[in-house]
């Protein structure tokens, strides 16, 4: 009987103390579980921050390669603050650091982040934190590019600081496309400003595509009439009498000659810095010599065959109103009627505009200050598509409409 009481108790203790392990066991179990679900949420976090620092440094790239204000003592800044700007709502870590530099031979940017990513139940276990490295790049493309600008520079253009609104946008856009340091190779640009004629460098007075039946080689000063229908609107070579440009006198063109295709930054900032406003608008002269600028045909030779899938050809026409000039070639002469609606004009620059597309030429138009709906709609309709066409109300939304097209033509694209 004895024996069996004791026997009881030894039982009894053994289970007890076996209840006393499993709390043990149990408890540290827990503790082990939990750890393990804490690291993998701070785990988690710290991908999900990874990303969101990802997207910033992507986003920080792709805005200092398309600023064309950007030079080698801002970029770190500008990287940075383009880099906190996209980051505003995402809290990641203790440490961050942001390292911005152009790659080699200026092929590009890149935007480099280091990070420490905060833990909370990684600490129990000695990790404060997760280290997060990310890096984006982004290349100038590597498309070749021949793009002219015909910029109207008639008289309208001389008030509200308008003349003055478009220097500048076309210095950005020149700076953006052909950026210091940078390959250069890839891009030419040609500039024709017009009003209802153009002027070309007077060298070109030995051509044999020109005719000086009005004034001397000598006195020319580069004045050139329109072309005799049906030529006015075509891109055909001047390998005839009747074919060929017609230099006349008088300073009715506008102040600046124009540009052909070329790499030289300070050639097209000179360009630019010359145009002056004045005279009428005659809209198709301006795309006219745009096309030709392009063309491998004469007069001007410049571009690559139509064919070269390594080149890109592009037009951007700015005229800020209504054709208001109606040429005529009574007996073969050219002749202008001044501030007259021009329906023959419209329709000129309805033929140019599809014909310079059906040669694959992208076309960005932009109306600038207008006020014109037939105008307007003559500009939409001759733009590639829709979105490129622009309507600039003011001298700020013209410069937005240059940077837009500026940052379309960059084509800039990530490379990691």
């Amino acid at each position: 009987m004895s024996n069996a009481k004791n026997n009881s108790v030894a039982v009894s203790g053994f289970w007890h103390d076996q209840n006393g392990n499993t709390a043990v066991i149990f408890a540290l179990s827990l503790v082990a579980i939990v750890t393990v679900i804490g690291i993998g949420f701070d785990f988690s976090r710290s991908q999900g921050a990874k990303t969101s620092i990802q997207n910033a440094a992507d986003a920080a790239a792709l805005a200092i390669a398309r600023d064309p204000d950007i030079t080698p003592q801002n970029l770190q800044s500008r990287a940075t603050d383009f880099f906190n700007a996209n980051m505003v709502g995402h809290s990641f870590g203790v440490n961050y650091s942001i390292t911005a530099s152009e790659l080699s031979e200026g092929a590009g940017v890149s935007v480099a982040v280091s990070a420490e990513i905060d833990t909370t139940f990684s600490g129990m276990v000695g990790i404060p934190h997760f280290a997060v490295n990310t890096i984006a790049e982004v290349l100038y493309s590597t498309t070749k590019i021949e793009l002219v600008l015909a910029l109207d520079n008639t008289g309208s253009m001389g008030s509200n600081g308008k003349i003055e609104a478009l220097r500048s946008a076309s210095h950005d856009l020149i700076d953006q496309l052909l950026p210091e340091g940078a390959a250069q190779e890839n891009v030419k640009i040609g500039v024709v400003p017009f009003n209802y004629m153009v002027r070309l460098p007077t060298s070109f007075k030995t051509e044999s595509w020109m005719r000086f039946d009005y004034v001397s080689p000598n006195n020319w000063n580069g004045c050139i009439a329109p072309r005799k229908k049906p030529h006015d609107t075509k891109d055909s070579n001047p390998n005839t009498n009747a074919k060929k440009f017609r230099a006349l006198p008088g300073q009715g063109c506008p102040e600046q000659a124009l540009t052909t295709l070329t790499n030289d930054r300070d050639l097209l900032h000179n360009t630019i810095d010359q145009m002056e406003a004045n005279n009428w608008t005659y809209v198709p002269e301006g795309l006219a010599w745009g096309w030709r600028v392009l063309s491998k045909k004469k007069p001007v030779v410049d571009g690559v065959g139509y064919n070269d899938q390594d080149w890109t050809k592009i037009m951007v026409l700015m005229t800020d109103g209504a054709n208001t000039v109606r040429w005529k070639w009574p007996g073969g002469h050219p002749s202008a009627t001044l501030g007259t609606s021009s329906a023959t004009g419209d329709l000129a620059t309805e033929r140019l505009c599809d014909r310079i597309k059906a040669k694959g030429i992208l076309l960005y138009t932009i109306a600038f200050d207008v006020g014109n709906t037939n105008t307007e709609d003559m500009l939409l309709d001759c733009a590639t598509d829709p979105g490129m066409y622009f309507d600039a109300e003011n001298n700020a939304q013209l410069e937005v409409a240059f940077s837009r097209i500026a940052g379309d033509i960059s084509n800039l694209r990530l490379s990691r």
